[in-house]
Order: C-alpha cells, then sequence, then structure tokens
C-alpha cells in the first residue's frame, strides 16, 4: 500500500468530489473532513 501525505491525499480526494459534481467548499469539506477523521484513528471510505 502507498503512503500518500495528507495534504495531497486532501487535494486527491477534493479533485474526485468535484469532478463527480460537488461544488468546490463542499469537495474541500468533505475531503477534510475524511483525510482528518483517518489521521485521528476513524479509518472509513477506504482512506
Amino acid at each position: 500500500m502507498p503512503t500518500v501525505q495528507a495534504d495531497r491525499l486532501t487535494k486527491i480526494g477534493s479533485a474526485l468530489l468535484r469532478a463527480a459534481g460537488a461544488s468546490q467548499e463542499e469537495a474541500n469539506a468533505v475531503a477534510v473532513g475524511c483525510v482528518n477523521a483517518n489521521l485521528a484513528g476513524h479509518d472509513s471510505h477506504g482512506i
């Protein structure tokens, strides 16, 4: 499994959400939330 830095993963997640139709604000909020949850030990959504 490759290691990806949190800031890069947030940018990737946000870009994927934008491509799926989310607004920039929504995409950033969801991506930041998912990455921060994972960093806090709450693994979910395959992150």
